[in-house]
Order: C-alpha cells, then structure tokens, then sequence
C-alpha cells in the first residue's frame, strides 16, 4: 500500500530537521575548537604553513632596503661637488644682470593679456561699439580679430565675428586706460 502524500512530506521533513540540528552542532563544535587552539581575544592566527615563504620574505626585505640605500647614496654622491661640500647654485645670467625692454615680446605662445573680457550688454546702432558692464568698447579700422602667431589655429577655427549682438562673449586688447569708460579696441580675440 503507498503512502499517502502526507505522510511522505512529513518523514522528509523530520529529515530536514534532523539534517539541520546535526549541522549546528558540528559548527558549534568547530567554533569551540578554534576559540580553545587560540587564546589571543578573539584574533584568528595567521600562521606560514610553508617556511620557505617566510625565506622569501627575508629576502624581499632585504633586497628593499638594499635599494633604498643604494638610491640614497646615489643622490648623494650626485648632489656632491668635488670639494665634497654643497652643490654651487646655478646662474644663468647672459645679459649681466641689464635687461632690455623693447615692448611687448610675441605672445604666441603665451597667453595673451586681456582687459577687454566680458558679454556684451548694449550694441550701438552703427554696430561698431558695444558695452560691456560700464565700459564702451569701439572697434576701428586699426583692430584686429583672432589671435595671430606661429602656433595660432586657423583663423577658421577661432571662435571670432566681426558682428556683435548683445549676449555675445567677448575678450580683447587695448591699450587704452580701461578706467575711463571708453576705449577703443587694438585686438578683439574672441566674439561669439
């Protein structure tokens, strides 16, 4: 005669049961073991199984400091003049301390000096003046655009109008005292 489902799912959990309670006991078995092999307050020992590992440790110690020394005494033996005192501090003087001041030298690789920086917040009727802030900007037949040089991009490439609108951003040069109030711009390098 067969079983009827209940009972079989009853004898297989009284097997469940019975696996689960053998299972705790043996981890608490092994948790017993490891807290009596290791009196240290909880800390598991980390023990080398293998003494050829601690060797290679030695050896990698020692070959550490070795480099470190061998790097020291490299510095010091280059910063050594022969006298053995101090290096000298190096001087670079070709000119003999005269330095001559023949106006602005190419800034094309340098940035170039802005005092014109801002977005425009009025444009004149003619188109030719802007504002920026309290400032008025007025461009001229003697202003450039862009930014020139060996090392310029292409003047495709730069980010310049001839057209200014109000909210357009702007940076330029002049040579013009900036505190006046109105000025007339030498180079406009960007307008965008």
């Amino acid at each position: 005669m067969k079983k009827s489902s209940y009972q079989s799912a009853m004898s297989k959990l009284k097997t469940s049961e019975d696996f689960k309670e053998r299972t705790l006991e043996r981890l608490n078995l092994e948790r017993y073991k490891l807290i009596d092999n290791d009196k240290r307050n909880g800390e598991n020992a980390m023990k080398t199984a293998n003494p050829a590992v601690k060797k290679n440790k030695v050896v990698i110690w020692a070959a550490s400091i070795a480099a470190c020394a061998v790097l020291t005494l490299g510095i010091y033996a280059v910063n050594q003049n022969g006298s053995g005192t101090a290096p000298d501090s190096v001087t670079n003087n070709p000119n003999g301390g005269i330095v001559e001041n023949s106006g602005p030298g190419s800034a094309s690789s340098a940035k170039h000096r802005v005092n014109i920086d801002g977005v425009i917040d009025e444009v004149s009727a003619d188109g030719q003046s802007f504002r920026i802030g309290e400032l008025w900007v007025t461009v001229t037949d003697k202003t450039t655009y862009g930014i020139t040089g060996p090392t310029a991009p292409d003047p495709s490439e730069q980010l310049v109008s001839k057209e200014f609108k109000v909210g357009n951003t702007v940076s330029g040069f002049t040579s013009e005292d900036v505190t006046s109030g109105k000025v007339a711009a030498d180079v406009i390098f960007n307008n965008f």
